[in-house]
């Protein structure tokens, strides 16, 4: 047993049989050591930083999408549009019959008519990203809940709770559900309240979403293969969001272009017949469908009928590679003169429905045919989002007007990456070589990023910044051993906080972010010759969730070659701007640095 493991274990001994004794012992075959014996003692060390900003991403194949243009507090302006292809049936039939069997005709069978499916209308429609999270399950979502860690709260405050409202089928979030002016309370006959409606907590919208938005929905004539020709068509081809194949002119038909306001709302929709056969219910007032909220663009009618419901029967409709061939892709962004708003839409159950009437022979269900008729009937048919989607992005060059040193601006998206070195700038290790022993216990390790003073003073309550950030070694894209190591959650902190990277605000104003790295540091200073750790530099991003490490492509400017990016960081178009390590005397206070707390063994 080496020197160390036997004084942890006389110290553990007397913690556990005497604590709260504050008195020497001496007992028969062991010595007791005072805990005065081992002083904790806190060093700060230094810090080293650079920034590395990405020129392009891999933006294929994401489930959220960033779409917009918007100056981002103190970051700078980003840009986004949204190109994808659409997926069809194979040999759709629109209407009822086969375009084959219309045009045969069959003489026995009356039914068999030529069934003039005509567009109405078409719309693209993308939902908004939302959040429907309800911590203590009472059916009112966080967002609204006055206290969304108790099932007991009652948000309506009519003496009702949450839980009890819910399950009543009543509207916890008003307190005269119905609106006969009787309070739930009080009232015995609630059932003019139909409990099917959702509130939505729309999440990540920018800017000044109330304007008018111009947007501009077109065709692209460009072919998107799914493969990588390059590679001999045996993997999936990657597409960075740098290139727009709209600015390189590959533009086909216009299906919208106008000014589109957005609707924050559920959408519902009521049917429009009513039932004869039930004269107490008017259908008409009775909602068939809701839809979340989202946009809903009105595209071009005549184009869906001459390149969809016209082709049925087509070879251009026989397979999904084919339609590929015909229709290349769909593309959505703002007028080059729009700016000021900014969201993530969840493209991966965006879609176009295309409104349609056709012929139908209606016999009646009798044996008569003296009565039978040709109606028109509606339906719809939905070209889902899929095959290669691209989030082409953009970000306005804004030289910085301070060096790293000084201020370290992390943003997510097509942004930033933080290179953080620790004790020593590079690798010949002086600082952390003169600290290294094996005989110290670090306690805590802490590396905490402040915000810059000038940044938070300008910053407003619901400007966008980012609420957590994420620490990993580059170095094989490794998250930190305290990152696996912990296994806190929280509804408030979320997951992990105890390793940290969370948003802590101070009197209203962003404050700080906090890791805790104990383990990390602990590793670093117990090295030794015969089990050495690497000090590399570690990587800080924005994180969009702290639970996602998948990766993805990136370029960084200057150099040719790709490096790994974690997919919730390009999913994330926040940021925020930090204090370094070396900046402004008035900042001294706030710099960067790693603070150690830690117990020496070896005296």
């Amino acid at each position: 047993m080496d020197k160390l493991t036997q004084k942890i274990c006389r110290y553990g001994f007397l913690f556990f049989i005497l604590i709260g004794c504050n008195t020497e012992y001496n007992t028969v075959g062991i010595d007791l050591i005072a805990t005065d014996q081992f002083q904790t003692q806190t060093r700060e060390f230094p810090v080293y930083v650079q920034v590395d900003t990405l020129d392009n991403v891999q933006a294929s194949q994401f489930s959220v999408a960033h779409f917009g243009r918007y100056n981002f507090h103190g970051l700078g302006r980003s840009e986004a549009s949204i190109t994808s292809q659409l997926s069809t049936f194979p040999n759709p039939a629109f209407g009822l019959l086969t375009q084959a069997l219309e045009e045969e005709g069959d003489e026995t069978n009356p039914a068999v008519i030529d069934e003039n499916e005509q567009v109405e209308t078409v719309y693209l429609e993308i939902p908004f990203v939302y959040n429907q999270t309800d911590s203590d399950n009472d059916g009112v979502i966080d967002a609204f809940d006055t206290d969304p860690l108790s099932n007991e709260s009652d948000s309506d405050g009519d003496g009702i709770s949450d839980l009890l409202e819910t399950q009543a089928g009543t509207n916890p979030l008003d307190q005269d559900s119905d609106g006969d002016g009787i309070l739930d309370g009080d009232d015995d006959d609630n059932s003019a309240y139909t409990a099917d409606e959702r509130l939505y907590d729309i999440e990540h919208l920018y800017g000044d979403t109330a304007q008018s938005l111009r947007i501009k929905v077109v065709e692209l004539t460009h072919f998107f293969t799914g493969l990588d020709p390059d590679n001999n068509f045996e993997t999936t081809k990657i597409y960075f969001s740098d290139r727009d194949y709209y600015t390189e002119g590959f533009v086909g038909q216009t299906l919208f272009d106008g000014d589109y306001t957005l609707n924050l709302e559920e959408l519902l929709f009521y049917f429009e017949e009513d039932d004869a056969e039930t004269l107490d219910v008017d259908e008409t007032q009775e909602i068939e469908t809701r839809l979340s909220p989202r946009l809903r663009i009105p595209l071009d009618p005549n184009f869906f009928q001459e390149n969809l419901l016209d082709r049925e029967g087509d070879d251009v409709l026989a397979n999904q590679n084919n339609f590929n061939q015909f229709f290349k892709a769909l593309h959505i962004r703002l007028d080059e003169a729009q700016e000021g708003a900014y969201m993530l839409l969840n493209t991966a159950q965006a879609r176009v429905v295309v409104n349609y009437t056709y012929d139908r022979y209606e016999d009646q269900d009798t044996d008569d045919t003296a009565d039978d008729e040709i109606v028109s009937e509606t339906k719809s048919y939905a070209l889902n989002f899929s095959g290669v989607q691209i989030n082409h992005m953009a970000a306005a060059e804004t030289p910085p007007t301070f060096t790293a040193e000084e201020k370290l601006p992390i943003k997510g998206g097509l942004g930033t990456i933080g290179k953080i070195a620790l004790f020593d700038r590079d690798s010949l290790g002086t600082v952390l070589d003169n600290f290294k022993s094996t005989q110290l216990l670090i306690n805590e390790a802490n590396l905490v990023f402040y915000v810059d003073p000038d940044f938070a003073a300008n910053w407003n309550e619901g400007d966008p910044i980012a609420e957590r950030l994420f620490l990993y070694m580059p170095e094989g894209n490794m998250p930190l051993q305290d990152y696996y190591s912990d296994d806190s959650n929280s509804a408030t902190l979320g997951f992990k906080y105890l390793h940290g990277g969370n948003l802590e605000y101070q009197d209203g104003r962003p404050y700080r972010y906090k890791f805790r790295i104990t383990q990390h540091v602990s590793s670093l200073v117990r090295a030794t010759e015969e089990n050495p750790v690497d000090n590399d530099p570690l990587a800080l991003v924005v994180t969009s969730d702290i639970n996602n490490i998948n990766l993805r492509k990136a370029h960084v400017q200057g150099s040719s070659s790709t490096v790994d990016v974690f997919q919730a960081a390009i999913a994330q178009p926040l940021g925020t701007i930090l204090v370094g390590p070396s900046p402004a005397a008035e900042s001294n206070d706030l710099r960067l640095r790693l603070e150690i707390i830690y117990t020496d063994f070896s005296n």
